[in-house]
């Protein structure tokens, strides 16, 4: 659990989410407080005879907003605003899930639902909401998430037929103070998508129990990989590595991040990772882990544009990401604090962070030190690695996004931001300018030349056209 509009449609699904690294971070997800196996909800369909033809069609998901009740110190704006968000969110699914509809009836089982979902309240209506559809959700802002937890999200219910997941409880930290932050509508719909996906498919009740999962010993250390079929067909083909036994789970960070979410080292900016990286997309490869449940038929258009380790073989998972001083995967990892980089998609500006892990009284372990100075490395949950990150003392939330955020440069440097911007690492300025002619992160717009295959880049007054291998 955790804790990124024709902006989202353009680009797939760009996500924000938590930060798990120790205390130099500041949220994390709530997973770890809701480990509990779901209640069954009992139907008479035999799934083991359904037709092999019956028809796919885009989930429908409800809410019961009964248990949604207002924080007194929230005000009316915010409380409408989180529960517009939520129904915008549940549309974004039928986007890319499709499910065989079963009609299920809850009479006669209000008192079992409320027991199992943990609910004050229930919609008189409740017995119809699974003739109509496909999962019930019930938010509310009653749980315990404690100071640092922005959301969390469990399944309560499950068909006693298939097991696949009928009703789950989100949520909401009440207190959390990023609710009138800037861009708070982006950051708030997509912690909600992916506590949603850990309802519907990502927590360890459904991976063990569909049997999606290997455990493999790694100098001592256990590491749990999903190696179910499709996963493992988008990866190889992602990775470009066909001896790929399975992709990680996370095995850094705190409690909320453990096995609950993808490895960071492997999979940074698919939305179900840990942390709270802005520049997220849906991959292939959780879209595969929806269709390998059995539940759920996907839209892998959606899935287009997570390049972290594209095609960089089966040494980006057997070799390490500093090695004697050297940056084996210079596209994903880093060497130099401070230094200008774009994310993977190049749509935010960002930079390379190194983090000293001794003013936290933290030991890296042995096998992650790639540092001359053993208490120097990435990220926690990246394996420590370090990776284009974003320093949040610096930047607001979306401040450096090249389709959202705010240019700080002055108008030399030709920084433009909008919906058709990109990152690029750059120092080009006017040769009479005055200013530092260093590499620097910077937006500029672009066009594409589908007939000719070209980038166009606009800079200032002046249009470089760039050829697909350049």
């Amino acid at each position: 659990m955790l804790t990124k509009y024709k902006y989202i449609e353009r680009i797939s699904f760009i996500f924000l989410f938590l930060i798990s690294l120790k205390e130099f971070n500041s949220f994390k997800c709530g997973s770890d407080k809701l480990k509990i196996n779901p209640g069954i909800v009992n139907t008479t369909e035999d799934y083991s005879k359904r037709r092999l033809d019956t028809e796919y069609t885009n989930i429908k998901i409800v809410v019961d907003y009964s248990d949604f009740i207002k924080p007194y110190n929230m005000d009316s704006n915010t409380y409408n605003k989180i529960k517009n968000l939520i129904d915008e969110t549940i549309n974004e699914f039928k986007k890319f899930i499709k499910v065989q509809h079963t009609d299920i009836s809850l009479s006669g089982g209000k008192n079992y639902i409320k027991n199992e979902c943990q609910l004050n309240n229930l919609d008189s209506n409740y017995e119809r909401y699974l003739i109509d559809n496909d999962l019930l959700i019930f938010p509310s802002f009653d749980y315990p998430l404690g100071n640092y937890t922005v959301a969390a999200a469990k399944t309560c219910l499950v068909s006693s037929a298939s097991y696949k997941p009928v009703a789950g409880n989100l949520y909401i930290n009440k207190n959390y103070f990023s609710f009138q932050k800037k861009n708070s509508e982006i950051y708030i719909k997509h912690i909600l998508l992916h506590e949603i996906t850990h309802i519907l498919i990502f927590n360890p009740f459904f991976l063990d129990f569909l049997n999606m999962i290997k455990i493999k010993e790694d100098d001592g250390e256990k590491v749990i990989l999903v190696n179910s079929k499709k996963v493992l067909e988008k990866a190889k083909e992602h990775f470009g590595c066909h001896d790929l036994e399975g992709i990680p789970l996370e095995n850094q960070g705190d409690v909320g991040s453990v096995g609950f979410h993808w490895e960071s080292r492997y999979m940074l900016g698919d939305y179900m990772i840990s942390t709270d990286y802005t520049d997220i997309v849906v991959s292939d490869i959780t879209l595969a882990l929806f269709e390998d449940s059995g539940f759920y038929k996907v839209n892998y258009f959606m899935g287009n544009l997570f390049k972290f380790g594209k095609n960089k073989g089966c040494d980006f998972f057997n070799k390490k990401c500093i090695e004697n001083g050297k940056v084996l995967f210079e596209d994903e990892f880093c060497l130099y604090t401070n230094t200008p980089m774009c994310t993977h998609s190049k749509t935010f500006k960002a930079e390379c962070l190194v983090y000293d892990y001794s003013l936290y009284n933290y030991d890296i372990p042995i096998k992650y030190q790639y540092f001359e100075n053993p208490y120097h490395g990435g990220a926690d949950t990246s394996d420590f690695c370090p990776v284009a990150d974003f320093n949040y003392s610096k930047y607001d939330d979306f401040e450096t996004s090249c389709f959202t955020g705010n240019s700080n440069l002055p108008q030399e440097y030709g920084e433009k931001i909008s919906s058709k911007s990109f990152c690029f690492i750059s120092s080009l300025l006017p040769s009479s300018s005055i200013y530092d002619i260093s590499s620097k992160a910077i937006c500029y717009e672009v066009e594409c030349d589908t007939n000719n295959k070209r980038i166009i880049v606009k800079i200032g007054g002046s249009k470089i056209e760039c050829p697909t291998e350049g």
